[in-house]
């Protein structure tokens, strides 16, 4: 019987240098492997970072990594990546993705400074789509639960209640 369940391997944001702004790994050949981690992170880079233009697109592009499937989107200062098993559908893993940066560029600019700057929404909106690698919930209403975690604390309201009102910029 085929597995129901999808999974994701991990998320990965990378600046335009290559360096890690945000890395969530869910898969044992990763986790708590920092040096592993390391190294995949550059042959991501490595491999995508000739092949786009900095012109985010739709549900992403699609690559193989170390028996990886890898979908990813390059905005001007970063790269989203999620990564999914050999087997794993590609369009779950670009649904994932489109999840992720989608809210994650409804709350903010999707720029280095202002996602170290966000990091804990950041955290919060990646908690909201996957949990512990199962995908649960590859849509934009992560947006309204985010606004409704970010309530519970002070400072993450007020952020994201000035970010709503300056129009997400």
């Amino acid at each position: 019987m085929a597995d129901i369940i999808h999974k994701i391997q991990g998320v990965v944001i990378l600046d335009d240098e290559g360096n890690r702004l945000f890395a969530k790994y869910y898969d044992e050949p990763f986790e708590g492997k920092l040096d592993k981690q390391a190294a995949f992170e550059k042959k991501l880079y490595e491999k995508t970072h000739l092949n786009t233009t900095p012109q985010p697109k739709e549900g992403g592009d699609i690559t193989l990594v170390d028996s990886h499937t890898v979908v990813f989107n390059m905005n001007p200062e970063t790269y989203f990546y999620v990564i999914g098993s050999l087997n794993e559908n590609e369009l779950v893993i670009s649904n994932c993705l489109t999840t992720i940066e989608g809210v994650v560029k409804q709350l903010f600019r999707v720029d280095k400074r202002t996602l170290l700057e966000n990091f804990d929404l950041l955290v919060l909106v990646v908690d909201e789509v996957i949990d512990d690698g199962i995908l649960l919930n590859p849509s934009t209403e992560v947006y309204q639960l985010v606004y409704e975690h970010a309530s519970d604390s002070q400072d993450a309201a007020t952020r994201v209640k000035n970010i709503l009102r300056s129009g997400g910029q």
